[in-house]
């Protein structure tokens, strides 16, 4: 593995660390409520320090994947809340545009773009594998709302996408982002 694909690989593990945190801290009270394992449960106040502590790293080794992957992920975890006033007095879909502005112009429209379709794609995947969870949370992700076959083909023609805009980009953050995912499943497995 060359030395470029080695440090994005591992910037955007570290930066899924950091974003996986995050989303948990943020659903800690849902997931509690359906009986979900959430890692924040188990760090508790610690669970946003390691993340910034991930993210710091991420940033350090590779900043534009870790700095595009976080923002496209903040955004696309912006879509339920487009039209809600947050705290920075904004709506949702304006501190969305504000921050893939802000990663345009710090990360490239290309790295941006890659990531916000990668990033999409993951959400469409993981709303099909908790719609039960999700349902029973009184939540209702895309795959609840657009049904579980749309969701997966959307999330694998996302996915598709993101492959053609850069291909040497997505094996490392494909492989990142997937040991996030599998090291997630063994510790849920291990806190039961």
């Amino acid at each position: 593995m060359s030395d470029g694909v080695t440090t994005a690989t591992l910037a955007a593990t570290l930066c899924s660390l950091a974003i996986k945190l995050t989303d948990d801290w943020l659903d800690r009270d849902r997931d509690a409520a359906v009986g979900r394992v959430n890692w924040s449960a188990k760090l508790g106040v610690g669970a946003m320090v390691y993340a910034a502590l991930f993210l710091a790293l991420a940033a350090g080794i590779n900043a534009s994947v870790s700095l595009a992957l976080f923002f496209a992920s903040y955004v696309v975890g912006m879509f339920t809340d487009l039209g809600r006033r947050l705290p920075s007095r904004l709506t949702g879909w304006q501190e969305s545009l504000l921050v893939m502005a802000a990663g345009t112009a710090l990360c490239g429209w290309r790295t941006m773009l890659f990531a916000a379709l990668f990033v999409s794609a993951v959400q469409l995947i993981d709303d099909c594998v908790d719609r039960a969870g999700d349902r029973l949370a009184g939540q209702r992700n895309f795959a609840c709302r657009f049904g579980a076959a749309e969701c997966l083909l959307g999330g694998l023609a996302l996915l598709l996408a993101s492959w053609w805009l850069d291909a040497g980009l997505f094996v490392p953050v494909f492989a990142g982002v997937a040991a996030v995912y599998f090291l997630d499943l063994r510790l849920k497995e291990v806190m039961r």
